[in-house]
């Protein structure tokens, strides 16, 4: 597993998004031999509109599948119908069933993977600890199924729950790319957060802007009156000095004549 170790450590480093993190990761493990059918991870984030991400990954898919789940009635009952619910309320951090006709009506995924082929079922729990949890995002779920007739072996589990601590991690780092950019959109807007982003948040640092100016008369203001200019914004050094500066310039706006928009 040292080869897949390295992969997510890279993936992690270069800032892959999770659809291309889990795939990547999903089909290099088989083709090292673990045998996985169908993947899922998923984790809570903070966004004005959803509560989470999941990503699904299946071998007999040519693509992995994003899903944001919300904060609805129909959301929250498919959650306390899953596996990932049993863990959230018993602390542990792995489950595991064979999934046979039995045992399919323990929780509501179940019926599924039993009608796809799957016989065998993990689902895994990476906690933050209680410094480094963002709003409800205090963890990230996994779950790992197999198709195998034999279901999976200890050597399997063992490498799934060795392997899904690093891959937790790497999927927490891009989620926490993509909070940044919520917030700072959500509250700065777009092209001032976009600006924070790129590292121009230094204080007393202005750069030249385009901006548009109108000088019209008490009548209708004419095109001539409209001009495009750049000005430099001058950043206070102090509240004092900004207070003075607002004071001149609303002193020589009165003194004149015409308004100024």
């Amino acid at each position: 597993m040292a080869d897949l170790t390295a992969w997510i450590t890279e993936a992690g480093l270069a800032g892959h998004d999770e659809i291309s993190t889990l795939t990547g990761f999903c089909e290099r493990a088989v083709a090292f031999g673990l045998p996985l059918a169908r993947a899922i991870i998923l984790a809570d984030t903070l966004h004005p509109m959803y509560q989470g991400r999941a990503f699904r990954w299946n071998r007999d898919k040519e693509t992995t599948v994003l899903t944001e789940y919300g904060r609805t009635e129909e959301d929250l009952g498919r959650w306390m119908r899953s596996p990932f619910f049993y863990l959230e309320e018993s602390g542990d951090t792995m489950i595991r069933r064979r999934l046979t006709s039995e045992s399919q009506g323990e929780f509501s995924i179940f019926p599924e993977l039993v009608a796809s082929g799957m016989t065998d079922y993990v689902a895994i729990v990476n906690r933050f600890a209680t410094e480094a949890t963002i709003g409800n995002m205090d963890g990230v779920y996994s779950s790992w199924a197999t198709d195998d007739r034999a279901g999976f072996s200890d050597t399997d589990i063992a490498d799934i729950r060795r392997i899904t601590p690093l891959l937790a991690l790497t999927v927490k780092a891009e989620s926490l790319t993509r909070i940044a950019e919520t917030l700072v959109e959500t509250y700065l807007g777009r092209d001032a957060g976009r600006r924070v982003l790129a590292g121009r948040i230094s204080r007393g640092v202005a750069e030249p802007i385009e901006v548009i100016t109108m000088r019209s008369s008490q009548n209708t203001p004419t095109r001539s009156g409209w001009k495009t200019h750049k000005c430099c914004g001058c950043l206070a050094a102090s509240n004092k000095e900004t207070k003075a500066r607002f004071a001149s310039f609303t002193a020589r706006s009165r003194a004149s004549s015409t308004p100024t928009c």
